[in-house]
């Protein structure tokens, strides 16, 4: 029994419209309908793996987040950081560690706490405000005044906090500090 029904549509994998002779046709041609099912079964395969991966690292952590003393793989994925940044925690001394041979280990309660801590990079301090050219000596001028090398008075002014301002090719520095610094009364 053939038909007659000529019924535009739209084939579901190409998007292209054909004239099917069907009301439940869906795609144009045979190898549409080829390239679909594949597509379909590879996705099938895509999901699967999907899930067992995500099962695999869930499971993972629900057994490291059980452990007390952790190597640094399993800190690493546990705190979502990489293990470079373990090993500097280490070597700046925000870490303690325990070698076991090779091995290395870490208490999973001082990863903890060592992220509850507020992270402070520095301390600070109050911007000064630049006073003017007129107010301030050039760096080469508070060498040749106070007859001081570049890297002393570097130094000096980092040791005592001393701002800089840096205009153009030059730097420079408060007068009213640098007397203070070289105890001069208005030279």
């Amino acid at each position: 029994m053939s038909s007659n029904l000529k019924i535009p549509k739209i084939c579901e994998f190409c998007k292209n419209t054909f004239i099917a002779r069907t009301t439940r046709t869906r795609y144009c041609s045979h190898t549409c309908n080829s390239r679909a099912y594949k597509a379909a079964e590879k996705q099938v395969i895509v999901d699967k793996i999907k899930t067992q991966t995500e099962a695999s690292l869930t499971g993972d952590l629900v057994k490291i987040k059980a452990m007390e003393y952790l190597n640094v793989d399993q800190a690493a994925l546990l705190f979502g950081i990489s293990r470079r940044t373990i090993y500097r925690l280490v070597n700046k001394g925000c870490l303690n560690v325990a070698k076991f041979g090779r091995r290395t280990v870490l208490r999973r309660a001082d990863m903890e706490s060592l992220f509850s801590l507020p992270i402070t990079t520095e301390i600070d301090q109050p911007v000064q405000e630049f006073e003017g050219i007129e107010s301030c000596y050039s760096i080469s001028e508070v060498q040749k005044k106070f007859n001081v090398s570049p890297a002393a008075l570097y130094n000096l002014l980092q040791q005592y906090g001393i701002a800089k301002y840096a205009i153009g090719r030059y730097t420079y520095v408060a007068k009213r500090d640098i007397n203070l610094l070289f105890n001069a009364n208005g030279l």
